[in-house]
């Protein structure tokens, strides 16, 4: 099919897409699609600037806040892509991100809760946005889910005023009840969820999920037969290396849910494995700041965290590395929290050629893929930790070994061509389906 044929597609986010940021998932997904056969719903005040799409349109998330008092304020407006640096250019952009970006813990809890009663009883279902709606005139939505009840809401008007045909994408559980803390506020904002996931997956022609696990329970749960779909990676041809003396990892990432637990659990066995001499060496890149605890437990045996990275200076460290770290947290509190999620830091793992050494509870997604297909070095446990970093030091070959199984693993599961036919081909046969209920076949 030429690109000037495929369908029309309508997708409702929450983020503005940028390209060459860490939010790209989208982005990657559709840049096989015509740029003029697509356009966005978001809900951020932050401008676009993207070469995968033309059309957009922007509901305002500071000007939703002000809407509750002011019912004369306009929310949303049609807007394009920019030139320049629109966060630095953009106070309400960097108002927003401000907010969201300071706080942790209880108190960005209490602000995820406000943000839900603003978007409430704030003003976003506007003329301006049914306009845009109308004009545009999808022939498909995408709707990814997300664990927030007021783009529940957004995205359940849309597919009621369009009657459009639906490919849905869940990238996390915001379904079930594990991965929530079993406070009465988590619990009921997730009675509440529920009600808009059940929708949006019962009127979709299709549910995309982002992990062989995913599927398996989503579909067990919907009653339906999901494709799996991560963003496509090119790949360059595979280059064998030998791990150095001493062995050099690497995580580039941040600390939050309990991960900075494992890494200083990596630490401690280097205790035991560097008594006689540094065999290996972890350096961890983070924007996180640490507490006196975490500079303790993560600055010794061969261990030290390093600072913040650009994208491109995060290549280029990984590329010096031997094996990369995957890391979740292996404590009850946080084991369950991202237990259906698959970070992009996997799939841009994979087409690394590396090896990679992860650390996750047996029963999450990402160790579930590891283990399903024997693609990275894993540990399940504390006890494990030192366990298999001394049997990676003892016999430096598998490095090698695992890096080429991980490299196998992504071409044949994420190679782009493969992930774009999936996706050309689901959007395709929703547009189909909608036209033979059109002919009243």
């Amino acid at each position: 099919m030429k690109k000037e044929d495929f369908p029309k597609v309508l997708v409702v986010t929450t983020n503005a897409w940028r390209d060459n940021t860490g939010i790209n998932t989208l982005i990657e997904f559709f840049k096989c699609w015509n740029p003029n056969r697509i356009a966005q719903i978001y809900t951020k005040a932050t401008f676009p600037k993207t070469t995968v799409c033309n059309k957009f349109f922007s509901i305002s998330e500071n000007a939703v806040m002000r809407s509750v008092m002011n019912r004369s304020i306009t929310t949303g407006k049609e807007v394009h892509n920019e030139t320049v640096d629109s966060i630095m250019d953009n106070p309400s952009a960097k108002k927003e991100q401000k907010i969201y970006s300071s706080y942790k813990g209880k108190v960005r809890e209490l602000l995820s809760i406000c943000r839900e009663i603003v978007w409430k009883y704030g003003k976003w279902k506007t003329a301006e946005l049914d306009y845009f709606i109308d004009e545009f005139n999808a022939d498909v939505l995408f709707i990814p889910i997300y664990p927030t009840i007021y783009m529940g809401r957004i995205q359940k008007y849309i597919i009621s005023r369009t009657q459009k045909p639906v490919v849905s994408y869940l990238a996390d559980d915001n379904y079930t009840y594990k991965s929530v803390h079993k406070n009465p506020i988590s619990l009921i904002h997730r009675h509440i969820l529920r009600k808009y996931v059940k929708y949006i997956i019962e009127h979709s022609t299709k549910l995309m999920v982002i992990a062989p696990k995913q599927k398996e329970e989503y579909d067990r749960i919907f009653c339906t037969d999901s494709v799996v779909m991560t963003k496509g990676i090119d790949f360059n041809p595979f280059e064998s290396y030998q791990a150095g003396n001493p062995i050099k990892m690497v995580y580039t990432g941040k600390l939050i849910i309990g991960r900075w637990k494992s890494l200083a659990a990596i630490a401690e066995a280097f205790g035991g494995i560097n008594r006689d001499g540094i065999k290996i060496t972890l350096d961890i890149y983070t924007t996180d700041s640490l507490t006196d605890e975490q500079t303790k437990l993560l600055n010794r045996n061969g261990c030290s965290v390093k600072g913040a990275l650009t994208l491109e200076q995060v290549k280029a460290v990984q590329k010096e590395a031997d094996i990369l770290v995957f890391v979740e947290s292996l404590e009850k509190k946080f084991r369950n929290t991202a237990r259906l999620s698959f970070s992009t830091k996997i799939t841009d793992y994979l087409r690394s050629g590396k090896c990679i050494f992860a650390i996750g509870d047996k029963d999450i997604a990402p160790i579930d893929y590891f283990n399903r297909y024997d693609s990275a070095v894993t540990a399940i446990s504390y006890e494990q930790i030192s366990e298999k970093l001394t049997e990676l030091v003892n016999a430096p070959d598998l490095v090698l070994e695992y890096a080429k199984k991980a490299y196998d693993c992504g071409v044949e599961h994420h190679e782009r061509g493969r992930m774009d036919s999936i996706l050309i081909h689901t959007i395709e046969q929703a547009n189909l389906k909608q036209r033979g209920k059109g002919n009243g076949k």
